[in-house]
């Protein structure tokens, strides 16, 4: 059989790769939906970057990375509502060349109370009712998936930085909150002074992280100050809405001139370097005084040493733990001890960056541990992040109740495994009866 000439092998060859080309290019015109927003470019990134600042300080291990999702086309991905208008900010990581002044005004609103203004309104932290945008990390927010993050603070970085941020129905919105923290100054901030915000934003994330989660962000003490001078200096006035009238007005002060208001921040400073020593003194001096033990971190307090900050923990385990366990002695060398468990930080909050936390099941594990020390143990009511206490000391052997302890935790974090599984549903009721992983290990699926 004849052979085709070699130019017109060449001439399909050189069609081809025009043909490739033009796809490769096409593909490329169409971003992918990763994680909670609209990119090509990796999202899950630590706080510090998202803010523009440096990755150094955060120790994220890929438990930190949220479930990968279904990739799909920008056609394909709907603008998230808010409680009464759609806002789709495209693509949130383009960094504009400025940021013009804005025309938000700012509104506190007391618990429950709703939005009813003609403006848009965009709920900065917490969450108001009647907000026609959530830029929000507490639980049920309807914030835009494109600009989730685990802080309202880089939330609100993320918005501004949005083309969409600037059209006049949003540049004149109200931007309100119902509660006062770090956090909500520091979102409200940012959207009330756009060029300010950005500029500061890495002390502006790290006084927010220190708030909200009890950290030491990328070992920099300037977050704390922030922190320490913003509550200081609203618990000068009484009320949510004149703790923010104040504190919004000195805010640009604080942060370009915090070093020089000591009288804000020294007395928070002085605890946080008090738990500091008092680890270097006494709890370092010995390595039974706190270890860790299946992720969670025991710390034994000797009488009269007050329990450190949640930051001074931060600094000493990071995210290598995600549990504490603190006993604190009942007077000098009785070894008689008053418990409290509970996670770490940011438990409380839906995150995607930093590690998931989920609650055990503390039914049981408060049944056990009453029965087994004698003494009564409670959960805590607040949501937040303590678990449960035993409501009174226990005259116990320290290292007793912390073995059983992480017994019981161990099992009841199996079990959450099992949970998932349906193939499980013996060794789940094993568990739950007590009956604690009698079965061939070898048998279950994790």
């Amino acid at each position: 059989r004849p052979r085709a000439p070699r130019a017109a092998w060449l001439a399909c060859g050189t069609v081809l790769a025009s043909l490739l080309g033009i796809l490769a290019t096409s593909s490329k015109s169409l971003p992918l939906a990763t994680g909670v927003g609209i990119s090509r470019r990796p999202l899950m990134r630590p706080p510090a970057t998202l803010a523009g600042g440096s990755r150094r300080g955060y120790s994220f291990r890929s438990r930190c990375v949220s479930e990968p999702v279904a990739e799909k086309t920008v056609e394909e991905v709907v603008p998230v509502k808010g409680e009464g208008k759609e806002f789709d900010p495209g693509d949130p990581w383009t960094i504009p060349e400025s940021f013009p002044k804005t025309q938000r005004t700012f509104q506190c609103f007391d618990k429950g109370e709703e939005y009813s203004g003609d403006k848009l309104a965009i709920c900065a932290d917490g969450l108001v009712p009647g907000a026609s945008l959530h830029l929000s990390h507490w639980s049920n927010n309807l914030t835009p998936r494109q600009l989730y993050s685990d802080l309202s603070t880089e939330i609100a970085l993320r918005f501004i930085k949005t083309k969409a941020s600037r059209a006049e129905e949003w540049d004149s919105s109200v931007v309100c909150n119902n509660h006062f923290d770090t956090d909500g100054v520091c979102s409200a901030y940012i959207l009330l002074n756009p060029a300010k915000g950005w500029e500061h934003r890495r002390i502006l994330v790290d006084a927010a992280a220190v708030g909200d989660f009890d950290e030491w962000p990328r070992m920099d003490e300037n977050g704390l100050k922030l922190h320490g001078a913003i509550m200081a200096l609203a618990d000068t006035v009484s009320g949510a809405k004149e703790k923010y009238n104040l504190v919004l007005s000195k805010m640009t002060d604080l942060i370009e001139n915090i070093d020089s208001h000591r009288d804000l921040w020294g007395p928070f400073m002085t605890v946080v370097e008090e738990g500091i020593d008092n680890f270097d003194t006494y709890v370092n001096a010995s390595p039974d005084q706190v270890y860790v033990d299946n992720s969670i971190a025991v710390i034994r307090l000797p009488f009269g040493v007050k329990p450190p900050v949640g930051s001074v923990r931060h600094k000493k385990f990071g995210f290598a733990v995600d549990r504490y366990l603190v006993g604190e002695e009942k007077e000098e060398g009785s070894e008689i001890y008053k418990w409290t468990y509970e996670m770490i930080g940011h438990a409380w909050a839906p995150v995607i960056q930093r590690p998931k936390m989920k609650k055990p099941f503390l039914e049981k594990m408060i049944k056990t541990m009453t029965e087994f020390t004698g003494t009564e143990w409670i959960a805590d009511e607040s949501g937040l992040t303590t678990l449960m206490t035993s409501k009174d000391y226990i005259d116990m052997d320290f290292e007793d109740v912390v073995l059983k302890l992480v017994e019981c935790d161990n099992t009841l974090r199996t079990l959450e495994v099992l949970e998932r599984t349906t193939e499980n549903r013996d060794v789940r009721d094993d568990l739950l009866s007590g009956d604690a992983l009698k079965r061939d290990k070898s048998k279950v699926r994790y």
